[in-house]
């Protein structure tokens, strides 16, 4: 029989269990003006709230900041070529300029959009939502937009999410709002823009390293470094061609890619769950872009600790031996040194020193014009063939252009897609797309030694023996190592319910 006596007797002894902490999401993209406001941006908020759709018991709130937000003009920059007709395609992409073809403005698609992405829109939501957060609630901020450089001589770090109007949010300022929450908030972003590591400082109390950490759990991933663009932003229409953070680094916590297509899970410290950390490590591996993506740790070990000098017993250098940084490193870190390595073929003890001399390669050859791809020899070719048929086409507006576009397009179509070299050329195409390119193998390797001198920071921040710092290094690494959102703990369900 039930007992209610008892039930009362132990909720008198039991500690009084706090309200469930709650989740409070904030999406901030899209452009500065239609002209910037590619469709790409429209696509990764539609990816992000796919995402969120299987946690949707675990989210109290979320709002919606993109573009003109609600106004019903065309703002949405798409590059659809694929709309037009094959004969219009292949004049431009063989004997015109196909640059721009199929460019068109709509209305973006965003459901359920709060207002357009301005700096007071931001500052209103914090002001309306800030006093709503209680302790122990989270607060989790994905920014998929445009960025700007830092225009402070004295600050470099202090760059900016761009905002609709060619307006802008500086890390001081979205630092600010941060500050404004209660210290019990936990905060966590990802952000995606050009130059979006600027905003890796917001750990710190105004974004200024030297006031110390803010009193929130704060973390966060950027897509790359403080001083450089990052990639992504395109009009084009077909996602199979994204290759930006944001790509990998939902694939990662999703299970599945942008096309719906399942990915290996990357639990590489096979705990059986995937965690932030991992999915930025994913995308690390994975993205073959021009991005040095960064996290808050990486950023705090770089301010906080320092590496040992020539001679320096008592602190490691950044050229260590590799088995000596894999000994330290932790399981995810040595997933990814180790794949790095792979892909870029390095091996042996000396390999910091080895990947550290590729960053300084100059791959170009000055004054000289690099050798025509495959792809252009074979394009030349067929053009030439088709030109010597229908001489006309050494001008795309010629009569004979016009027609056959118009009345003649399944012959024109046929003539090309007939050629003998039209299939290599193609093949041909879809390699050097493929291809990885100077800037982008550079970055490969600066990812390699980051995450590298990561592992020796991280070591020396213990042997500097500050108590405080070690504590907020350790806070950060629990933030990162987090799931998206905590799963509740199961133990509430068996505990009877208080009168």
């Amino acid at each position: 029989m039930f007992n209610h006596r008892l039930v009362f007797a132990l909720c008198l002894l039991l500690p009084a269990v706090p309200a469930q902490a709650r989740n409070f999401v904030l999406t901030i993209g899209g452009g500065y003006s239609p002209s910037g406001n590619q469709v790409s941006l429209e696509k990764n908020v539609l990816l992000f709230n796919r995402v969120l759709e299987n946690y949707s018991d675990q989210i109290h709130q979320h709002d919606i900041f993109f573009a003109d937000g609600k106004d019903r003009r065309r703002d949405l920059l798409v590059h659809d070529p694929e709309s037009l007709p094959k004969a219009n395609q292949l004049m431009a992409e063989f004997f015109g300029n196909a640059r721009g073809l199929g460019l068109s403005f709509r209305n973006h698609k965003v459901p359920d959009v709060q207002d357009a992405i301005r700096p007071q829109s931001v500052k209103k939501w914090f002001s309306k939502m800030g006093p709503k957060m209680e302790a122990g609630d989270s607060l989790f901020v994905y920014v998929t937009a445009h960025g700007g450089r830092s225009n402070d001589r004295n600050n470099a770090y202090n760059t900016s999410i761009a905002m609709w109007g060619n307006s802008s949010l500086r890390m001081k300022e979205f630092t600010q709002l941060l500050d404004s929450l209660n210290p019990e908030v936990n905060v966590i972003v990802v952000m995606v823009q050009c130059y979006t590591g600027g905003f890796s400082r917001l750990v710190y109390r105004e974004g200024d390293p030297t006031k110390g950490l803010s009193p929130q759990r704060r973390a966060g991933f950027y897509a790359t470094v403080h001083d450089r663009p990052a990639a992504g932003c395109t009009p084009d229409v077909n996602e199979e061609n994204y290759v930006e953070y944001s790509t990998y680094f939902w694939a990662a916590v999703s299970g599945v890619d942008r096309t719906g297509q399942k990915i290996e899970q990357p639990d590489y410290d096979e705990d059986g769950v995937i965690s932030l950390e991992e999915a930025h490590a994913y995308a690390i591996i994975t993205a073959d872009t021009i991005d040095v993506p960064v996290k808050t740790s990486g950023e705090f070990l770089s301010y906080e600790s320092k590496f040992g000098k020539d001679g320096d017993r008592e602190f490691l250098a950044n050229d260590e031996p590799f088995s000596r940084v894999l000994e330290l490193a932790s399981p995810v870190q040595k997933t990814v040194l180790t794949k790095l390595s792979e892909k870029l073929k390095l091996s042996g003890e000396n390999r910091l020193v080895d990947a550290w001399e590729k960053t300084r390669t100059n791959n170009q050859s000055r004054g000289r014009r690099p050798p025509q791809s495959a792809a252009a020899g074979l394009k030349s070719r067929i053009a030439g063939d088709i030109r010597r048929k229908w001489p006309g086409l050494a001008n795309v507006v010629n009569p004979i252009s016009v027609e056959l576009m118009t009345t003649r397009s399944e012959e024109f179509v046929n003539m090309i897609e007939n050629h003998p070299s039209y299939q290599q050329y193609r093949k041909e195409l879809e390699k050097e797309r493929r291809q990885r390119t100077a800037t982008e193998t550079k970055a490969q390797y600066e990812r390699f030694l980051r995450v590298a001198d990561n592992v020796i920071l991280a070591e020396n921040l213990k042997r500097m023996a500050n108590e405080d710092r070690i504590r907020e290094y350790e806070s950060i690494i629990a933030a990162e190592g987090a799931p998206l959102f905590g799963k509740p703990s199961d133990q509430a369900a068996d505990l009877p319910t208080c009168p």
